[in-house]
């Protein structure tokens, strides 16, 4: 299991190691009662000092790296690891894996109860990574995404159609919003404006169906086994506008 983060008081540290001054820390820490933000977010915020100055800091301080997450491609699997909840509540996701040890990355790595509760919800040896946070909440955005949703819809549409198999072109035909057609449909458009996608390719085959959106011009695929939703209809591709209306 992962070691035990040293509780550290950042502010003292911080003047400790010249990073900020004595009069600094005491003018940040009466405007964190004010603003309820946590220290080195209003120490930024007070141009004391860089996000990239801090999150440095804070890697050498407590010996762990600092990693740049935004381009990084993330493995779904060791992401679901962390429930999306916990993910978004303590700012951290799964980085990866290396010896059966995961690697997590967290905007404040010196929250011990978050990082005591992120321990607890992955159960497996792991070590903590400082990242910035606003890569961070982008990274949670593209990798948390309606997969499982979709899924599960897609299961209960499979239930409900029996041996019958349904055009899937008829999807835009359905009156009730609370059909799981209709329901299916609108969590694969709300998923794709989530990844900000220019266009879905819902291309249906003899034993499954695959959900392409192009994003930043790249077509990225996801496949529905349920064998019941597929067609005999040429592919349907629709253009996504952001103007949609998913009420």
């Amino acid at each position: 299991m992962a070691e035990p983060i040293k509780k550290i008081r950042l502010g003292d540290l911080l003047v400790q190691e010249n990073v900020i001054s004595e009069a600094q820390l005491t003018h940040a820490l009466d405007e964190q009662k004010r603003l309820g933000l946590k220290l080195g977010r209003t120490l930024i915020e007070l141009n004391f000092l860089s996000e990239d100055q801090l999150l440095q800091f804070l890697s050498q301080q407590l010996n762990i790296p600092y990693i740049d997450i935004d381009t990084l491609v993330f493995d779904e699997e060791l992401v679901l690891n962390l429930p999306e909840a916990l993910a978004r509540r303590y700012r951290a996701i799964v980085l990866g894996e290396e010896q059966g040890e995961l690697l997590v990355g967290m905007a404040d790595p010196m929250d011990i109860h978050a990082y005591d509760e992120i321990v607890r919800a992955v159960n497996r040896p792991m070590r903590l990574a400082v990242v910035r946070e606003s890569d961070l909440l982008a990274a949670l955005d593209r990798v948390y995404r309606r997969i499982g949703e979709i899924e599960t819809l897609a299961e209960e549409l499979h239930d409900e159609l029996g041996e019958d198999q349904f055009d899937i072109g008829q999807l835009t035909a359905a009156d009730d919003s609370d059909a799981p057609v209709v329901r299916l449909l609108q969590s694969i458009f709300e998923d794709a404006l989530q990844m900000k996608a220019s266009d879905i390719h819902i291309e249906p085959d003899d034993t499954v169906v695959r959900i392409r959106q192009r994003v930043d011009g790249v077509l990225q695929e996801h496949v529905m086994k349920e064998k019941r939703i597929t067609s005999d209809s040429p592919n349907w591709v629709g253009k996504v506008d952001k103007r949609i209306s998913m009420s």
